[in-house]
């Protein structure tokens, strides 16, 4: 029954299957490609990507599909893209049908926003079930943060589907400040594959590019003061930058506060603020960390190849 796809009237008995298991109140998210069935965006899907709200309610589900004879397939069945997922649960049953269940974060990566829930629509409620689909502006982003390359299909279909972009970058950068990670660069790379590939154009791009260099480049500069680069000269060496892009950038960071400039030496020293030495500013990932292609806009912030390295 493996590789068997499933509709969306497929999914709604399975929802009311659980319902009747189900004697605890539990919220489900549906994201991933079981969302855009309910968009009318496919006909089928092979799974249904959930996103609960706590480890009790995690508990309640997989309890709740135990009942129907939903089981954890094997490790010889996992292929790698469901292994990447870091699923909290995977259950299958005897039909193939997969339930992919993420408890709060999905991917290793975003986060089930306030802001996320408030734009999320009822789907099915039934006794303690109730069900809501993400926008499709939240579906959006959540692929648009991996590294699997059926996705790209998926975000093409949204994108062509209308979508308002504001709410995207919005909440792409919530996310940023609240998990401490750059999801700037990871939206931005997951823009060019669908510029490149299906010729859609999005209007957040360039202001990605602009939010993800920046923040590179304090990344790299605050880097280079805790190793004890604390002058203009010694930071452009070891970064191979101009003085002028390395100073410019200095000066933003202590505007904010995260630095500040001892102006008792020549040169000045470049110090951390002592509440900044052991905050997590923000973390790049691997998986975040690919290498920039095609053709991209005139950097604001100087080099081409400052962003090239950083990635």
């Amino acid at each position: 029954m493996r590789g068997q796809t499933f509709d969306r009237e497929y999914l709604q008995r399975e929802f009311r299957k659980l319902a009747s298991k189900t004697k605890i109140p539990i919220v489900l998210f549906i994201i991933g490609g079981g969302g855009l069935a309910f968009y009318g965006l496919k006909e089928t899907t092979k799974d249904i990507d959930v996103v609960l709200q706590s480890p009790n309610d995690l508990k309640t589900l997989t309890e709740g599909l135990g009942s129907l004879k939903y089981e954890s397939p094997s490790s010889a069945v996992i292929t790698r893209p469901y292994s990447q997922t870091r699923a909290s649960a995977i259950l299958e049953n005897a039909e193939g049908f997969r339930w992919n269940v993420f408890d709060r974060q999905v991917c290793n990566a975003l986060m089930l926003s306030n802001e996320m829930k408030t734009r999320a629509t009822e789907l099915y409620r039934r006794g303690p079930l109730r069900v809501l689909l993400a926008s499709k502006e939240d579906i959006f982003l959540f692929k648009g943060v991996t590294e699997r390359e059926a996705d790209l299909d998926d975000m093409r279909l949204l994108a062509e589907s209308g979508l308002d972009w504001n709410i995207i970058n919005q909440e792409c950068q919530n996310q940023s400040t609240s998990t401490g990670r750059l999801w700037e660069n990871a939206l931005y790379q997951k823009l060019i594959d669908l510029r490149e590939k299906y010729h859609i154009e999005s209007p957040i791009e360039k202001p990605l590019r602009k939010r993800a260099e920046q923040k590179l480049i304090e990344i790299t500069l605050l880097d280079e003061i805790k190793k004890g680069n604390n002058a203009v000269t010694e930071i452009s060496r070891a970064i191979d930058e101009t003085d002028h892009l390395v100073r410019t950038s200095l000066n933003k960071l202590a505007r904010k506060r995260l630095i500040r400039i001892d102006r008792s030496h020549r040169p000045y020293k470049y110090l951390l603020n002592i509440r900044s030495r052991d905050k997590k500013l923000i973390q790049t990932r691997a998986s975040q960390g690919r290498r920039a292609r095609g053709p991209r806009p005139k950097s604001p912030y100087g080099s081409q190849k400052f962003i090239l390295k950083a990635l």
